[in-house]
């Protein structure tokens, strides 16, 4: 009865974090963004675009008679369902569409909308530090709509074709392959890219201007290219650093990589970097040539695979794309320079992470969080990353290396939550780990042990006393101990699940010192001290 209770509660907790899975965006069901083809004019004298984007949609309903987009700050010129004129209203950044087909569900349409203007947002066309022209996207989270119409949420993810008409003297760089570029009579240059793999709108990028272009090589023939502005080429081959060897790891670690190409891209956005799909975007202000720029490029490299490749569905559930990055990014680190580097960089993290927590302590998965530039904080991020180191420890090397391959395996171009990296995680644990989700994912802060220890000469046994001091969650770790005795040491695992516990250990001499998680396996704060 005690097993068909526990399995009851679990199922409870499970249906009740789904319910939870949703942020505030209206999600339909009758309507899927299938593919996006668009074609913007960049002109030299005007800050101004001319563009038309042509949607293909799914239907999942039947008798659907609207099609609502995300599209904000453009003038609409026309709007086209299969190539005839439509109605359509525009209002609150939203573009209603009235259709006038019957569709049933199955079927599907193209919705052309052709537009003008100066983008207010998302697309930026400025100077950068150099004085030159530049024409950058920057969509992150939701800004792709304010260049081009679409279904500005991660849950809704399509393959997009970029056709651009811009000044010849542009290098012009977007997500897939090159299909084609033609110089026009008049002075202008037509490239067109092509991503066959679905992706996030806020992941669709285009960027114009003038390029250095460095084609460094190919991991498993996908090739690597830098594009630099001209005066930064030297200082920026060394910024990107060891990114061939990162492209390399990560496939070998993970699975395949999963897009046609890898371009590491010189840009103005306003993030350190941004991971858009096969075109990640650097600021330009980071360039120095002193390779620090490092981190960050493994960190947006593995978003190629956790966060552009396997989304996250809600905002709420960013962990999985930050959390992810920031610990796989530490990860190469450890492969290339050792495990003291790995560490350093993990006990930043949580330093990170204590400091927010201290003055904001909330739990990862946080629904009351609207405004989603506040979901980039070290709770997504550095939480995040220590969650999924704590997890290894837990699980064990092979088996959770394991679980992370089946998740990208299985959820590849695709969408999930939370839940469904517990459910590939517990399979290959071969035991239950909402226990582990619930209490560091879903409640907030993390455990604060005061533990002594004292030698009993006449039974030769150590006692060691933990003690949780934190409020509200009592946490459940395994914690390792090592106890020194001479010139060796000795492991011990000690469970650790309750406010309080003593744990004894048989010994033959007393101990010169006693250490609880050496190795930094737990996201903690810890006291330790002898008992005389």
């Amino acid at each position: 009865m005690k097993r068909i209770a526990c399995f009851a509660l679990a199922l409870i907790w499970l249906s009740f974090t789904t319910a939870l899975s949703r942020d505030d965006y209206t999600r339909s069901t009758a309507v899927d963004a299938i593919h996006y083809r668009i074609h913007i004019e960049i002109k030299d004298a005007s800050d101004d675009i001319s563009a038309e984007t042509e949607i293909l949609f799914a239907f999942g309903s039947n008798a659907v008679k609207q099609i609502a987009l995300d599209f904000a700050g453009l003038t609409v010129d026309g709007v086209k369902e299969n190539e005839r004129a439509t109605t359509f209203t525009q209002a609150d950044g939203r573009l209603n569409i009235q259709l006038q087909g019957n569709y049933n569900s199955g079927d599907r349409c193209t919705i052309a909308i052709r537009y003008h203007g100066r983008p207010t947002d998302g697309l930026f066309i400025k100077k950068n530090k150099f004085g030159d022209r530049t024409i950058f996207a920057d969509n992150w989270p939701n800004r792709a709509h304010y260049w081009f119409p679409a279904i500005d949420h991660p849950y809704d993810k399509a393959t997009v074709e970029f056709f651009v008409t811009a000044p010849a003297s542009y290098d012009v760089i977007a997500n897939g392959s090159l299909i084609e570029t033609t110089n026009k009579q008049n002075g202008s240059k037509l490239s067109h890219w092509s991503e066959t793999v679905p992706i996030p709108a806020y992941c669709m990028v285009i960027g114009a201007t003038d390029f250095s272009i460095v084609n460094v090589g190919a991991s498993n023939c996908i090739p690597l290219s830098y594009y630099l502005y001209p005066k930064d080429r030297e200082r920026g081959i060394k910024d990107f650093g060891r990114a061939l060897q990162m492209l390399e790891f990560y496939a070998n670690l993970i699975g395949p990589y999963p897009y046609e190409k890898l371009s590491l891209v010189e840009s103005s956005t306003r993030f350190g970097g941004m991971e858009n799909s096969s075109a990640i975007f650097f600021d330009e202000k980071a360039f120095n040539g002193s390779g620090n720029l490092e981190g960050t490029v493994a960190h947006e490299i593995a978003h190629q695979w956790f966060g552009d490749s396997v989304t996250e569905a809600d905002w709420n559930h960013l962990w999985l794309s930050e959390g992810f990055a920031t610990y796989f990014g530490a990860l190469f680190f450890e492969r290339a320079d050792g495990r003291d580097r790995f560490l350093q960089m993990m006990l930043a993290n949580k330093q990170g992470y204590l400091r927010q927590y201290a003055t904001d302590p909330r739990p990862i998965y946080d629904p009351n969080i609207k405004d989603l530039f506040k979901l980039l904080n070290a709770n997504n991020y550095q939480k995040g990353g220590w969650v999924l180191h704590m997890l290894r420890h837990v699980m064990g090397d092979e088996k959770f290396f394991a679980g992370i391959r089946d998740y990208y395996r299985t959820h590849r171009n695709r969408n999930t939550l939370t839940p469904d990296l517990e459910r590939v995680m517990e399979f290959h644990a071969g035991r239950r780990l909402d226990w582990f989700f619930r209490q560091w994912v879903y409640e907030p802060g993390y455990p604060i042990y005061d533990a002594t220890w004292r030698w009993d000469e006449s039974a030769k046994e150590l006692r060691l006393t933990v003690k949780q001091k934190q409020e509200k969650t009592v946490f459940r770790m395994p914690l390792d101990i090592e106890i020194k005795l001479g010139d060796t040491a000795r492991r011990e695992v000690a469970q650790m699940n309750e406010r309080e516990q003593t744990f004894t250990f048989k010994l033959n001499l007393k101990p010169s010192s006693v250490a609880i998680d050496p190795d930094e396996w737990v996201l903690k704060v810890l006291s330790l001290k002898e008992e005389k």
